[in-house]
């Protein structure tokens, strides 16, 4: 496992992180996701990513069972807000409580807010909130998991962040315009999210009729077929890259210098191994990254991304 310093936290962390929203999922037991974890974390793993939402809260769980209070990993959790209490620092307390309980954590290292628009940030003090948690222990790290580009580039104008979470994929470069650029300038952490587009990218589709009804590929409807039309066009560049399509959409959301980390999610031993073995130091050589370009060209509208159409907060281009 190659690691990448978060210059602002001055911390380490892993390429390859988890992303822990199927665990605890059906049918599978808790000791098969405790294991999980606990293998990530014995393949070098130190950055998983989970929220209170995530299975009902049994992601926080199967984590605390999994992990406990060990001082060599970094849990970041995210909470949601309600219009009753927003963001202020007595529901916040009440909040980070809960994942602490769950987590069986003295502290929670990276605290995020669940997709927030600029709004929502704007009308409460969350920063004062979060510092006065820092101060008592509660809370090492400042961050936000968002959707949007724009309200990333908001917050780090700001200076009040140490991590920001944003989708980067093969499929959406929106973060490639400013973004990126602006991070390394602060010395702000980015941690990527959906590297495999919720699995389109890992070439397990040849056709919409291919994905399952409860798959979360689904959630891009309605352009989930010209999503997998468009990863059928890459599957000649990754039949001839090692690690085939999952490491090819990998290293892609690796390749910024900006990114410090990327939290695929698995769900069994393979592809957490898959996951961990694509950590390579470096992400795409730039003859590889100029072969996706030249395809990218060949998508036309759809150069840019994607987005979640009825998602709060939600700006990035189709």
């Amino acid at each position: 496992m190659n690691y990448r310093l978060a210059k602002r936290a001055g911390v380490e962390l892993s390429e390859v992180g988890l992303g822990c929203n199927r665990l605890g999922e059906n049918p599978c037991d808790e000791r098969h996701w405790v294991d999980l974890v606990r293998r990530a974390a014995d393949l070098g793993v130190n950055l998983f990513d989970t929220a209170q939402g995530y299975v009902g809260g049994r992601s926080e769980e199967i984590l605390g069972a999994a992990l406990g209070n060990r001082d060599d990993v970094y849990i970041a959790t995210k909470i949601g807000h309600s219009e009753e209490g927003g963001f202020g620092v007595e529901r916040l307390a009440q909040q980070v409580e809960i994942s602490l309980r769950r987590l069986r954590r003295d502290c929670v290292d990276l605290l995020q807010f669940h997709s927030p628009g600029r709004e929502l940030l704007e009308r409460y003090d969350w920063a004062e909130s979060m510092e006065q948690l820092q101060r008592q222990g509660k809370v090492r790290f400042k961050a936000m998991a968002l959707d949007s580009v724009d309200v990333a580039l908001w917050l780090l104008q700001q200076d009040l962040v140490d991590f920001i979470q944003i989708t980067y994929n093969i499929f959406d470069i929106s973060a490639e315009e400013e973004l990126f650029a602006l991070a390394e300038e602060k010395g702000v952490a980015l941690i990527v999210r959906l590297t495999l587009a919720q699995g389109v990218l890992a070439g397990k589709f040849r056709t919409e009729g291919d994905v399952a009804k409860e798959h979360r590929a689904n959630l891009s409807k309605p352009h989930l077929q010209r999503r997998i039309e468009m990863a059928e066009d890459l599957r000649p560049l990754a039949e001839a890259y090692p690690g085939g399509m999952v490491h090819l959409a990998h290293h892609f959301s690796l390749t910024p210098n900006a990114v410090t980390s990327i939290i695929p999610g698995a769900r069994n031993l393979e592809q957490l191994r898959a996951n961990v073995a694509a950590s390579n130091g470096a992400g795409l050589a730039d003859s590889v990254h100029e072969n996706i370009e030249a395809l990218r060209s060949d998508w036309g509208q759809w150069q840019g991304g994607y987005w979640f159409p009825n998602h709060p907060g939600s700006t990035s281009k189709i």
